[in-house]
């Protein structure tokens, strides 16, 4: 059991990396597209430099635009979504602390297994089976925004729905195996 903790636990910690990364890409995004909006753009106009802003217009359009929003929320949505199953594995998500902080760490332990069970793992196992067929959908018909200028697919947006809850299912499972760890030990203490 501790094996397979483990091995979940370095998946859990992977996938919060890739957390920590989606937030630094999403940080410098938004630099770039205040900076290439306001600095770049505002420097075309003051100096007249109309066929440099036209051609920005007709080959980077996406660069200073709609299309730089839509990754910052890419980005976001990486970050967010991924990171439910990281906060999950490390206890920091919401609850009711007033109540639970005043359990005894074994009745703490039975709530986070009964959680996981009922839960956390019936309700991501429907996101991701719902997910799939919302992100084949994006995938099968090339679904975009349609507005100029943004980014040409949405499907990757789409694909961090049943990832990420099947992640979650990952996550919930780790739950699970360490508060049965906690359970044991306190087996092994009354005995």
């Amino acid at each position: 059991m501790k094996s397979t903790l483990n091995i979940l636990n370095k998946i859990i910690d992977a996938v919060g990396y890739i957390c920590m990364i989606a937030l630094l890409l999403m940080i410098l995004n938004v630099f770039l597209d205040v900076f290439i909006r306001y600095v770049v753009f505002g420097i075309m106009q003051k100096f007249q430099l109309i066929d440099a802003l036209d051609w920005w217009q007709e080959n980077l359009s996406w660069l200073g635009g709609i299309g730089m929003q839509e990754l910052e929320w890419h980005w976001f949505s990486v970050m967010f979504m991924l990171g439910l199953g990281y906060t999950l594995r490390d206890n920091a998500h919401v609850r009711v602390d007033v109540l639970y902080d005043n359990f005894s760490r074994k009745t703490q332990a039975c709530i986070n297994i009964f959680g996981a069970l009922v839960f956390a793992i019936p309700f991501s196992c429907l996101v991701v089976y719902f997910g799939i067929e919302f992100f084949m959908e994006a995938w099968e018909t090339n679904e975009n925004l349609g507005d100029p200028g943004s980014l040409p697919r949405i499907w990757p947006a789409k694909l961090l729905v049943p990832v990420s809850f099947g992640f979650l299912v990952l996550s919930a499972i780790a739950v699970i195996l360490q508060e049965a760890i906690v359970l044991a030990e306190y087996r092994e203490e009354a005995h």
